[in-house]
């Protein structure tokens, strides 16, 4: 099997905190965000509860969304800057305590949250390429950043118990700086993210689009707000735009939750939409339209010379450059079956990878237990096919040595009968009855030659035993056939024909033409009155001269034909008080 070679995209999925568990985590992170934020608003809850509430939602939804995050290492900076960020936001309201250091904590922490939510975003669901537009953005918000706390030491607050400057020129350019500078942002971060939208495809479009208009949205909200503060809004019509901006902005980490949503939704399909049973182009196909990935490949290790086959039979390069994500699968022993090549943007979905790995395993494992069958069964019938020849190549055979032998030999005495019957009646003499029965038995033993060398069965065994043994033993006037009209199976039957009818000439030749032959088939082992016998159990008794030898020939392969079905047979034989063959046979071979 080929080796894998080493490439810079090539990853192997990690382990995925359930998502219950990361739910679970996320309430309780959430839970303890929101209830610090209700602390530290709680003056404020009477006079202004819609405004509390919308940054109560605010913070826990950034809190959930920096939680829900957590299972994408790439994300691991916009996971802390949504976490930070749920925090300050209740930090910078705890000026409505009006106590000690508080208000002033308050004033420089200002623009911190937004600024840290905004560069977090800006991060997903890539990070920057261009490291110049990237610094330059963070300059801005910097700047934004450092306006906020400038204005905080030049504000006229008589009540402040902090350092300030007595500079209302300068205050007043800080704040309009503050106040052009919060729309100029929103409507950057607005700008920005649709742009790297723009750049997405596939299922990490799908993912992202909710938060890129919650984005959108919030930052839109936020100018606004900006806006009526800069034109002088004040009262209760400012503290309207706030609690809007406010809304709006909390559909940023709902969309993160969506976006979660939507990952297990696509989990869910693709567990569901992978049949175990696929062919390995459907699997491919469908894999492709769940994971938005026209380009991905399922590559198998050719046997030898570090080939690769794809899907369809055909021969691919190893995808060795980071443009590409590969993804192994291994069978449950840890053998590697494949490879999986797919976008590089699906590597921040851990879990949909391992959703994939999964469903291919048993795609592979099913296919090579269906290789396996199939082998089985090829065999099998090769086998099948060896025994019907040998058996066809043993009926040529025998059918050679009964026309050679003892069917000549029954030919020519049903002939020498038959002469003898006519010369006795040309002469006017009566025929014995002896005579007769001998020519009838002859050539009934002509005819079942014949057929059995053919490789038929015995006359009338298709319709059963209890058609069959009355017609072969009618020539038999000495021998009383009692036979329970039940079916077996063909093999079964066959034995209990064979044992019958051996036994049958084994009285007859050895005590005599004039003995008393008794036959009986009988059904036992009944479970209940309304179902048939399990067992067929047959008895040939006769009252010759006894002391049959078990280990003769003839007994020997009786007992061993008996033993191929799965019954039993037991033979009692005292000297001089006759023979009891006693046999039991399954009806029905397991």
């Amino acid at each position: 099997m080929a080796d894998v070679p080493a490439a810079s995209g090539s990853l192997s999925p990690g382990t995925v905190l359930p998502w219950r568990a990361a739910a679970a985590r996320a309430v309780l992170v959430t839970a303890a965000v929101v209830a610090f934020g209700a602390l530290a608003q709680w003056p404020i809850i009477g006079s202004r509860p819609w405004l509390v509430a919308s940054n109560l939602i605010v913070s826990g939804g950034f809190a959930a969304g920096s939680v829900l995050l957590s299972d994408e290492p790439r994300h691991a900076g916009t996971r802390r800057a949504l976490l930070i960020a749920s925090i300050l936001w209740s930090v910078a309201w705890v000026q409505a305590w009006n106590a000690g250091p508080l208000p002033f904590i308050a004033s420089l922490t200002g623009p911190a949250p937004a600024t840290l939510a905004i560069w977090g975003l800006l991060r997903f669901p890539q990070p920057w390429r261009d490291r110049r537009a990237a610094g330059a953005v963070l300059a801005v918000l910097v700047l934004m950043q450092i306006a906020g706390a400038a204005m905080t030491f030049t504000e006229d607050k008589p009540s402040g118990w902090w350092p300030r400057i007595d500079a209302p020129s300068a205050h007043a350019v800080l704040l309009n700086v503050y106040n052009d500078g919060g729309v100029a942002c929103a409507l950057l971060l607005a700008g920005l993210f649709v742009f790297r939208l723009s750049r997405l495809r596939g299922h990490e479009l799908r993912i992202t689009v909710p938060i890129g208009f919650a984005v959108v949205a919030s930052g839109v909200a936020t100018a606004f707000s900006d806006t009526a503060v800069a034109v002088g809004t004040k009262g209760y019509e400012l503290w309207t735009f706030y609690t809007l901006e406010d809304l709006l902005l909390a559909c940023v980490p709902a969309s993160f939750i969506l976006s979660y949503a939507l990952r297990r939704a696509s989990i869910e399909e693709l567990s569901g939409r992978i049949d175990p049973y696929e062919t390995l182009p459907r699997a491919r196909d469908k894999l492709r339209r769940a994971l938005r990935d026209p380009t991905l490949q399922i590559l198998l290790p050719a046997s030898s010379g570090g080939r690769w086959i794809d899907a369809d039979g055909h021969e691919q390069p190893f995808p060795a450059d980071a443009e590409r994500l590969t993804v192994p699968v291994d069978d449950g022993e840890g053998t590697r079956v494949a490879v999986v090549s797919m976008h590089p943007s699906l590597a921040r979905f851990g879990d949909l990878l391992n959703a994939t790995v999964q469903s291919l395993v048993l795609v592979f494992d099913n296919a090579r237990l269906l290789t396996q069958l199939r082998d089985e069964l090829t065999l099998i019938e090769q086998s099948h096919a060896r025994i019907e020849e040998a058996v066809a190549a043993e009926r040529r055979q025998i059918q050679h040595r009964s026309g050679a032998g003892p069917l000549t030999l029954a030919e020519a005495a049903r002939q020498h009968l038959d002469s003898a019957v006519a010369t006795l009646t040309m002469a006017g003499q009566p025929v014995p009855d002896s005579l007769i029965a001998a020519r009838t038995t002859v050539t009934h033993a002509t005819a079942d030659i014949r057929r059995l060398s053919s490789g038929a069965q015995p006359l009338g065994l298709a319709n059963g035993l209890a058609e069959a043994l009355p017609r072969a033993l009618a020539v038999h006037p000495t021998v009383q056939v009692e036979v329970a009209d039940l079916r077996a199976d063909i093999e079964v039957e066959q034995v209990a024909y064979f044992v019958v009818t051996a036994a049958v000439g084994n009285a007859i030749m050895h005590a005599g033409p004039e003995a008393t032959v008794t036959v009986t088939i009988t059904g036992v082992g009944r479970i209940s009155t309304e179902t048939a016998p399990e067992f067929l159990q047959i008895e040939v008794r006769d009252n010759g001269v006894g002391g049959a030898n078990p280990s003769g020939h003839g007994l020997t392969l009786m007992a061993e034909q008996v033993r191929r079905v799965g019954g039993t047979l037991n033979i009692d034989s005292p000297a001089t008080a006759g023979t009891t063959i006693h046999a039991v046979l399954p009806r029905l071979r397991a």
